[in-house]
């Protein structure tokens, strides 16, 4: 049996090996702009051309929903396919008798986003398979739990836009989805509002045309159908689910009699042409574009990377092997290597090419998430790791907007009981940049859950369990929650009935408290603890206001410095140093002791009088930093008051 194995696996990676010497000769252009990296074949005008074509794509969707403008969208790794040869080696699977042939695809896996597009691909539009992923990845972190019509009828809606140079035209009407229409019977409305992830029409092909394109119909006729007369009846839907009505509840409350929105439907799709909505095309300065020519191996990279979010790891472990032996100090090649070797089960050796990617490139911020990721996993969160803490807080320096890194930061500290202030942070910022997500709800609970606030635990988890996107995110949530009621037994169990659930009363101090009566006949020498404030700025913009600024910053923080705790500690002169970094919100993050009081009460009590402050001041919108490092040290010491 396990020769057999080898043979097929030797098999497959000669194929895979062999179709790619086809395209040795072959030149490719990488392309970076802001958001994108598209690496193609078909030259340096079509690279640059594609470029810009998906920085106005993410212009419009962001401009056409107002949520998404103030959020960062994800990175995304294109590969533009000039012909059907090159899709075909990208894509072998598909290629197999009886497979459709796909234009372009859209996949992510560990965080990391990538796409592929052909070129030369028949139809107006070779984009439309990525746009249409493209929309879900931009709208699903704050919409997790939109219906599945909607949420499909709305990126078949966007996905169909074109970008011409005088205007961008949404909702255009696309023929092969009308064929469908014209040549399938409709499913009825009151089945077609109920599908979920699980149905049929969600997973079967022989249905899910029929649903895409009637949930393009519908959404469209609810966008703009009348000259968007009918809009508010999508909002009156959407109001009556987030008031808690049911699929059919809702539909009825804002639609009326279904039966005859069916027919109207019906009516509708078989109009002579579609009313469609048109904008400016955005416009996206060609000079943020770095353009360069690949070798071999980062081309063989790229395509190993593809293999591997695209959950492959046989094929990309046999294209990434090649890099390696071509260039084995190009870092990107290790990267995809570690993603590739978890995927096949070993987690240890990917640490290690994680690592050799983040050596030769240390300022790639997805390489330090990764390694950490890959260290904290299976039961490495359980201990220490200093070397996954710093590789978490440098990918949160790296790239701010980056939302994993904060979430496993919060779990890593959870998990060492510790910074629980500054871990309730993080979670928070993880979900500020992703409000619907709902692996970003169950690291809260986690953190919320080590802090003892059970009712905000329960509240998280709820969040988490009802925007699951999957399976896996569900079981996530509901095992979770199980674990959370085994503590609560326990410990109810282990304490006395007098003793009451904190988060339904206030938190009180340990610290002892004055005493009225006789105690106050007898004079008693009295003292107040000084605070002195130096603050050094080590990263930040060079602006005139930055002084009052910081002003407000040590204003914000003073009184959570003289805390009960600093107040017991300081029994001499101590100082303590930290630095933290402010970003352009007020939010903070890594906050680190860069030289100890010797009191480790003390260190841990300015630490987080810093996390709970946070979010502080804004900075101005003008600023043009994103971030504002400081160095504070505080100088405690006694003197005498008098006390009269």
């Amino acid at each position: 049996m396990y020769p057999c194995r080898r043979v097929v696996a030797v098999a497959v990676a000669i194929l895979v090996v062999s179709s790619l010497a086809e395209a040795k000769h072959e030149t490719w252009i990488e392309v970076r702009s802001t958001n994108f990296v598209v690496v193609t074949n078909a030259g340096e005008k079509q690279a640059r051309k594609s470029a810009l074509q998906f920085e106005q794509i993410r212009a419009v969707f962001r401009q056409s929903l107002a949520v998404a403008k103030e959020y960062p969208s994800p990175f995304v790794t294109v590969i533009a396919a000039k012909d059907e040869s090159t899709m075909r080696e990208l894509l072998p699977e598909y290629w197999v008798k009886g497979h459709v042939h796909p234009a372009g695809l859209f996949s992510s896996r560990l965080n990391n986003y990538q796409a592929a597009v052909q070129l030369d691909a028949q139809g107006s539009n070779p984009y439309e398979t990525f746009y249409h992923e493209y929309y879900h990845s931009i709208t699903m972190p704050f919409f997790p739990d939109l219906p599945v019509w909607l949420a499909e009828g709305l990126a078949e809606f966007f996905g169909h836009t074109q970008i011409e140079e005088k205007y961008v035209g949404m909702g255009q009407a696309d023929n092969d989805l009308l064929r469908e229409l014209n040549q399938q019977a409709l499913i009825p409305l009151n089945v077609l509002f109920n599908v979920d992830q699980s149905s049929p029409y969600y997973n079967e092909s022989n249905r899910t045309s029929i649903f895409y394109a009637e949930s393009w119909a519908l959404t469209h006729y609810l966008m703009v159908g009348d000259k968007q007369g009918h809009k508010p009846l999508l909002a009156a839907y959407l109001d009556a689910l987030e008031k808690g009505k049911t699929q059919d509840e809702a539909a009825v409350a804002a639609f009326g009699d279904l039966k005859k929105l069916q027919n109207t439907l019906q009516v509708y799709i078989r109009q002579a042409s579609y009313f469609f909505l048109k904008m400016d095309p955005p416009k996206i300065s060609e000079e943020e574009l770095k353009v360069r020519t690949l070798s071999e191996a980062e081309a063989d990279a790229y395509r190993g990377g593809f293999a591997t979010v695209r959950g492959r790891p046989q094929d990309a472990g046999a294209i990434l092997q090649e890099a390696l032996q071509l260039d084995p100090n190009f870092a990107l090649t290790h990267l995809y290597l570690a993603m590739t070797e978890f995927q096949s089960g070993q987690r240890k050796i990917a640490v290690e090419s994680a690592s050799q990617a983040v050596t030769l490139d240390p300022k790639n911020y997805y390489a330090r998430y990764l390694r950490a990721f890959l260290a904290t996993g299976a039961s490495g969160m359980m201990s220490r790791d200093p070397d996954a803490e710093e590789d978490l807080r440098q990918a949160i320096a790296l790239e701010p907007e980056f939302s994993p890194p904060y979430a496993l930061l919060a779990v890593y500290l959870a998990f060492q009981n510790e910074n629980l202030e500054e871990a309730l942070g993080y979670a928070r910022k993880a979900i500020s940049l992703q409000p619907g997500s709902s692996s970003y709800q169950l690291s809260l609970a986690q953190v919320l859950l080590r802090m003892n606030k059970y009712s905000e635990v329960g509240t998280a988890l709820a969040r988490a369990s009802a925007w699951a996107r999957n399976p896996q995110e569900k079981a996530n949530a509901e095992s979770f929650s199980s674990y959370v009621q085994q503590v609560r037994q326990f410990q109810s169990m282990a304490q006395p009935r007098s003793v009451v659930d904190d988060s339904a009363q206030p938190q009180t101090s340990a610290t002892p408290q004055p005493t009225t009566g006789n105690a106050g006949l007898s004079p008693v020498p009295v003292s107040a603890v000084h605070l002195q404030m130096n603050v050094v700025v080590l990263n930040g913009p060079q602006v005139s206001g930055l002084r009052s600024y910081i002003g407000d910053v040590l204003g914000s923080l003073q009184n959570g410095f003289l805390n009960p705790t600093a107040m017991e500690a300081v029994k001499e002169p101590r100082d303590v140093s930290i630095e933290f970094t402010i970003m352009k919100d007020g939010t903070v993050y890594n906050i680190k002791i860069v030289s100890s009081s010797g009191d480790a009460a003390l260190d841990q009590s300015a630490r987080d009088a810093i996390a709970k402050a946070s979010p502080l001041k804004a900075m101005p919108a003008d600023w043009n930093a994103k971030t504002l490092s400081l160095r504070m040290n505080l100088v405690y010491s006694q003197e005498a008051v008098d006390a009269h």
